[in-house]
């Protein structure tokens, strides 16, 4: 049950180690300031002077305008003394690299410093344009107008931001940028903006919106944003399209997005979003108290807490959201929205959430899976439900092994669908199942639901509490108590689940249906069986002795739970370079790569790998707990077998994965794109 054992902040500090160790294995095309490299400048709003050089504590500049009027470089770093005050924006000029990209921190003790934006007249407070490779960290940052910014229906207000990155040229890319471990907080942005969307205005912004523009290793981790307009933090890529914006390109898409570790207190409207990634992975996060505020009457009103839209392969894990309200519509915690395409949505923590706990939306989206996830009073305001469908269904979904707690005297509808009598009709579209879920329903909600009697599959859930007459067929149900630890237990928190483990009497225990693949692990990180029937719900009350044994073909992506958008299956030949493998992971690019697996603490990895004239150590391994924090493993190698073609095959095998492993990566560095290729992957 390691994951109930860390607070929101100590997930936060681990995650902080864990960008560290991300960095410094290249997988963002990132690396840590190296102080090898470039200068080092000072800048003290007490003691400072514009005129002096700048590149000592003695010698510090004092304002903005002395960091704004230069081109920095390679490895260059901006340091603002704590316990400063400074004024204004902040936009200093220039590009780093991927091994020596410029950083803007802080040195002595006291407050961290703070850029206060008041005056700015629009954009961020901190503000990056078109330039690549910068860390930003350590900062307090603000942006206050003093005037009501927010907008109505017939005027708009001006776009502001706290911490705001843009690339606004066509046909190019901005790369690694890490925005950690700064406080964002009181930002009167706009909920009706002029010349933008206005979910690109907020805490901390990273967009383009130009096509043809893209984002490439974006790292947003451990910072706090609070009181801020509209949104918390959001990556934005609106080129996802080339032609319609309805067909999602994938190669247009943004990629290798990590948004982890933050915490998002009462946004006036969304609390994090990613739009136009491929690969994004989200996870670790806190969101409470979205959708403070909106105009009623409006095209867009409606806010939800964690959401992905328009992009492919997004993983979305360990995130607390609660609280967020509804207006008008939506007001859930989390959201699968339009034009999405293979979302996981595992292991997160939703309560409290007036909309509910998860949004699907139909339309041009497709494959949802939804396992092992936690829900206590979502959708208390009884307009939606704690499963949303919207547009239809975005098949194929697989919602299995979650625990719904509905409290006495909640009007919570179970599964919801919310549209028009053709999108809930039951020959809407698009298959979906319902598996080994546990409802406990003491509230009053009826359930309604897309594809009724034709496209909708229950099995061996438990239905317990109340049973409205709308309540699912279920060949296989429980209708009895699920037996829960502690039911009631309200609060924030992962140690909260604690209190809905199943006790040693519960009839969910070893009663479930076997689902394959099945995430390998429940909640808590407890191994799951791939042959034995598993408990209902989130908390798996009879785990085999040993972790499961995992062999991936890499035939496709059935098994891997999160990948860079550059790692693809490869079919191509002669197969005979490749000793006959007829499928084969590896980059499209030359840039790094990586995939992801579940695995547990003790379990080996062996990759068989086919190398073009490349070392083993191409291929590294990082074992990742259960709070996000990563350990690169040791490794060793078989002598080269030639094949074919100046190819040779070579069998690599990771040392036994280290205490508290929760899932494995494996990373190919930045090097030719097609002469790294896995075969089989065997975590056992």
């Amino acid at each position: 049950m390691s994951s109930s054992t860390f607070s929101p902040a100590a997930r936060r500090l681990i995650a902080v180690a864990a960008a560290a160790v991300l960095a410094a294995a290249g997988l963002l095309a990132i690396a840590p300031p190296a102080h090898a490299v470039g200068t080092t400048y000072y800048v003290n709003s007490a003691t400072g002077s514009d005129s002096a050089a700048g590149t000592s504590t003695s010698t510090a500049w004092q304002t903005l305008s002395a960091v704004n009027s230069r081109t920095f470089g390679a490895g260059d770093r901006i340091l603002f003394a704590r316990g400063g005050t400074w004024t204004g924006q902040l936009a200093p000029k220039g590009s780093g690299t991927a091994s020596a990209p410029i950083t803007i921190s802080d040195y002595g003790s006291g407050a961290a410093p703070r850029i206060d934006g008041a005056p700015v007249a629009t954009g961020g407070a901190v503000q990056l344009v078109n330039q690549s490779y910068w860390t930003i960290e350590h900062l307090a940052v603000t942006s206050n107008s003093g005037v009501d910014n927010f907008g109505t229906l017939s005027t708009d207000g001006t776009p502001r931001a706290g911490i705001q990155v843009r690339n606004t040229a066509g046909s190019s890319t901005v790369r690694g940028i890490v925005i950690r471990e700064n406080h964002v907080s009181d930002v009167n942005g706009c909920f009706h903006c002029t010349g933008i969307d206005a979910h690109i205005n907020g805490g901390i912004v990273v967009d383009t919106t130009v096509l043809g523009a893209n984002l490439d290793g974006v790292l947003i981790a451990d910072n706090v944003v609070e009181n801020v307009g509209r949104t918390g933090i959001v990556v934005w890529d609106a080129s996802y399209f080339t032609t319609n914006i309805t067909q999602i390109v994938q190669s247009a898409l943004s990629t290798n997005v990590r948004i982890r570790g933050n915490t998002v207190l009462e946004p006036d409207s969304d609390g994090i979003l990613a739009l136009g990634t491929d690969g994004a992975v989200m996870e670790y996060n806190v969101v409470r108290g979205a959708g403070q505020r909106t105009i009623e009457g409006s095209t867009m009103p409606a806010s939800a807490g964690l959401w992905p839209t328009r992009g492919m392969n997004t993983l979305v894990q360990f995130n607390e959201v609660s609280e967020t309200q509804l207006h008008g519509t939506d007001g859930q915690g989390f959201d699968v929205d339009l034009g999405s395409t293979n979302t996981r949505v595992q292991y997160n923590y939703s309560h409290d959430n007036e909309g509910g706990f998860l949004l699907m939306m139909g339309g041009y989206s497709s494959d949802v899976v939804v396992r092992y996830n936690l829900s206590v009073n979502d959708a208390w305001g009884g307009e939606k439900g704690i499963f949303t469908f919207s547009w239809g269904v975005p098949a194929p979904v697989k919602i299995y092994n979650n625990t719904i707690v509905i409290p006495e005297g909640s009007p919570a509808k179970p599964i919801y669908c919310d549209g028009d009598a053709g999108a809930c009709a039951p020959s809407t579209p698009g298959a979906w199942s319902f598996t080994n879920n546990i409802i406990d329903n003491r509230g009053t909600g009826e359930y309604s639901y897309p594809g009724l009697g034709t496209n909708a599959s229950f099995a061996s859930n438990v239905f317990a509490g109340n049973h409205p007459a709308s309540e699912p067929a279920d060949a296989t149900k429980i209708t009895a108590d699920p037996g829960f630890v502690s039911p009631g237990t309200t609060g924030s928190g992962f140690a909260v689940a604690n209190a809905y483990t199943l006790t040693s009497g519960s009839p969910a225990i070893g009663s479930g249906q076997v689902i394959s693949p099945n995430g390998l692990r429940d909640f808590f990180g407890a191994p799951l069986s791939t042959t034995a029937q598993p408990s209902r719900g989130f908390h798996e009350a009879a785990p085999p002795s040993s972790a499961p044994h995992l062999v991936d073909p890499a035939a496709d992506w059935a098994l891997a739970t999160a990948r860079s958008a550059n790692v693809v299956v490869d079919t191509s030949g002669p197969l005979s370079n490749m000793a006959g493998d007829a499928y084969r992971f590896k980059r499209s690019n030359s840039a790094a790569g990586f995939v992801r697996w579940d695995a547990a603490p003790g379990q080996v990895v062996t990759l068989t790998t086919y190398l073009f004239n490349q070392a083993p150590s191409a291929i590294t391994f990082v074992a990742l707990d259960a709070v996000g924090g990563e350990t690169v493993v040791s490794s060793t190698a078989t002598a080269a077998t030639p094949t074919t073609n100046g190819w040779a095959q070579r069998t690599i095998t990771s040392s036994a994965m280290p205490a508290g492993t929760r899932s494995v990566e494996i990373r190919i560095g930045a090097v030719t794109s097609w002469a790294v290729q896995l075969g089989t992957i065997d975590i056992g």
